[in-house]
């Protein structure tokens, strides 16, 4: 594993903390260094920009500008069809204006069920594509991906909550590792908080008020996921349809994630 690449040092955007204050958590002090609540009218071009609208994941989606908008204090990513009959959905990210390397990242969020799609709040660096070195020379970090419908997994756990690290591109040579967590219809249309952990050493993600994490990456070792990613990473917030979601229901449409608030800390 190569160890030489570093990138800890590498901060965008360290003023957008608000008026948020420091807090402790698994024993190690954070200060705030990005908060929003989307109160405002428009999204923040301080804090995030749309994604390209790109063709995404294998069903024919696009992300669209139209599907990720404020409304009544919430950021909306929308997945729907279009007046065209074209699936499309929203995605937002924190490129250029803020990134970090580790850290405690939180989101309060609720989404609604629909099979066909997933929504995922995940971090991004454009060194995922170098070859060689693991996750450590950057790799893309999925803190949670929401699956309202996997038709590969048994009767009775068909929805879960995904968490995962991809490195060396995503072409032949791509690789991965992923964590699942179950859970039911009650998760959906209620609102959730995700406490993500992330430390040179480890990757830890609870939920709500849980004490034992969701996501830990301490129990199959840093190696089974590439190493711990060492690149400065972007925010992202997006939905997308797949075929890993299984059969779209068109019934469903449009679907949505509300986000009330985003918040990140780094250690002190």
């Amino acid at each position: 594993m190569n160890q030489e690449y570093n990138d800890i040092s590498h901060d965008i955007g360290q003023n957008l903390g608000g008026n948020e204050e420091s807090i402790s958590f698994a024993g190690k002090n954070y200060i705030p260094v990005f908060y929003d609540d989307f109160n405002g009218k428009e999204l923040d071009e301080d804090r995030w920009e749309r994604c390209p609208e790109w063709p995404r994941q294998d069903a024919g989606g696009y992300w669209s500008n139209n599907c990720s908008f404020l409304e009544e204090g919430n950021l909306v990513i929308e997945a729907k069809k279009d007046e065209n009959g074209k699936l499309v959905s929203g995605a937002v990210r924190s490129k250029g204006k803020f990134e970090q390397n580790g850290g405690l990242y939180k989101i309060r969020f609720k989404a609604e069920k629909a099979s066909g799609l997933w929504y995922a709040f995940w971090l991004m660096t454009d060194r995922v594509s170098k070859i060689g070195g693991g996750a450590v020379n950057g790799g893309e970090i999925d803190i949670i991906e929401i699956l309202p419908n996997d038709p590969w997994q048994e009767e009775g756990k068909k929805t879960y909550l995904n968490s995962a690290v991809h490195w060396d591109g995503y072409g032949d040579r791509h690789k991965s590792h992923g964590s699942q967590y179950y859970i039911d219809d009650s998760f959906y249309d209620q609102w959730h908080e995700v406490t993500f952990e992330w430390t040179s050493e480890y990757y830890k993600a609870y939920l709500d008020d849980s004490s034992e994490p969701f996501w830990d990456s301490t129990i199959e070792g840093a190696e089974t996921w590439g190493g711990i990613v060492k690149s400065s990473n972007y925010m992202k917030i997006t939905a997308e349809f797949g075929k890993w979601g299984g059969e779209i229901a068109e019934d469903a449409l449009p679907a949505r994630m509300y986000v009330d608030w985003v918040k990140v800390y780094k250690a002190e």
